[in-house]
């Protein structure tokens, strides 16, 4: 819409005379620019329209009604503070549609992606789902944080739990989806480099002193693991890692389990 419409108008203002005033219609175009293609498109499209006229309409043999140095400064200037207006009021449009998407997808405590962005990542944002896998992540007892020290304490944990998790995590994507359980999405070469990088999270979370407000705080986290299959939806592969948490929390907790990890046996339980 945009190319057609800066083309009829460029062509009709290298046709028609001056004085039939059909260059006006390029004020109203740095506004579509703008609304229509966002801001870098804009500065770059309203920049070029304005070098393409000023050239068509500086070698009109008839500057009619250019009758006078003042109107073509008046004509320019016009021209400059819609195009300046324009990307203000995109640039702040932008900022409020970033602002309404990070109060949508995010959750407000830590930062991390919500169940929604979770769910939007998964559908519409993730292309490559074949060497996906998913930690479900779950902090130990993490109700004894909260009742000893408060909740406020608790949420700086959180805060930092969630840090922690992007930075060992590197690449991939981490959510928080429920109180203190979180949701890592990655993709690994094989399983076993999937399950060494839970094992490191893990341990990192361990070995980490908390310090909030003078408070030494420890704490462990448990981990289930799944590997996306091509039949697997959101909810399929979300509650495959589930049953794996599951499974690490049955067995003592501070551990890491999966389908391809080996399971204790049960005398090993109950010795």
């Amino acid at each position: 819409m945009c190319a057609l419409i800066t083309l009829i108008v460029i062509l009709a203002t290298a046709l028609a005379t001056p004085h039939n005033g059909v260059f006006v219609w390029s004020f109203a175009l740095p506004i579509l620019f703008y609304l229509l293609l966002g801001k870098q498109y804009g500065v770059l499209l309203s920049a070029s329209l304005l070098v393409i006229q000023s050239y068509i309409l500086g070698t009109k043999s008839s500057l009619s009604p250019f009758t006078t140095f003042n109107l073509s400064l008046n004509l320019m200037c016009v021209y400059l503070s819609i195009w300046a207006i324009s990307h203000v009021f995109e640039g702040s449009r932008a900022q409020f549609s970033r602002r309404l998407r990070n109060l949508a997808l995010l959750d407000p405590l830590t930062g991390a992606g919500n169940r929604l962005s979770m769910n939007h990542y998964f559908e519409v944002e993730l292309q490559d789902k074949s060497q996906l896998y998913v930690f479900l992540l779950d902090l130990d007892f993490f109700k004894e944080v909260n009742d000893k020290h408060g909740h406020a304490v608790g949420d700086q944990v959180l805060v930092e739990v969630a840090t922690l998790l992007r930075v060992a995590l590197g690449r991939g994507y981490v959510f928080r989806v429920g109180g203190e359980e979180f949701a890592l999405f990655s993709s690994f070469s094989d399983k076993e480099a999937a399950l060494n990088a839970a094992e490191k999270i893990r341990a990192d979370i361990e070995s980490k002193q908390f310090d909030i407000d003078g408070l030494n705080i420890n704490i462990t986290t448990s981990i289930g693991i799944a590997k996306f299959r091509s039949s697997n939806s959101l909810e399929e592969l979300v509650n495959q890692a589930d049953k794996q948490l599951y499974k690490a929390k049955r067995y003592g907790r501070n551990k890491v389990y999966c389908k391809f990890k080996k399971e204790p046996a049960l005398d090993e339980l109950t010795a």
